[in-house]
């Protein structure tokens, strides 16, 4: 099924190194699925790494405002209640853009594990 036709669907993704975690303390974001359009969007935001001229905080600015777009909730985050304000404060750039390339590709963590 199409997700446009599910537009607030969302699905749970870890950090890889959350991975080998027990499932009830495992943090966890739930992710909304993207359609082409928005996947073109956060790629774009991943790929600006690699323009020329970029700075730093163009770099962490886009990444933050994209997570915002994109990220509906966690859990097991040991109290930290979920916000977009707070984004800044609970990720490195390295783990926002993890992710962020899990969300591009609408990447489910139980289809991952089946490839591994």
């Amino acid at each position: 099924m199409p997700i446009f036709l599910e537009p607030d669907q969302s699905f749970p993704v870890w950090l890889e190194s959350d991975k080998d975690k027990p499932e009830e303390s495992r943090p966890t974001f739930f992710v909304r699925s993207q359609s082409m359009r928005n996947q073109r969007k956060v790629l774009e935001v991943l790929d600006v790494i690699h323009r020329p001229g970029v700075t730093v905080d163009q770099i962490f600015n886009e990444t933050v405002e994209q997570l915002k777009k994109v990220l509906a909730g966690w859990s097991n985050m040991s109290g930290i209640a979920f916000g977009p304000e707070v984004i800044e404060d609970v990720f490195t750039l390295t783990e926002a853009r993890e992710l962020l390339r899990l969300v591009a590709y609408n990447q489910r963590m139980d289809t991952i594990e089946k490839k591994g």
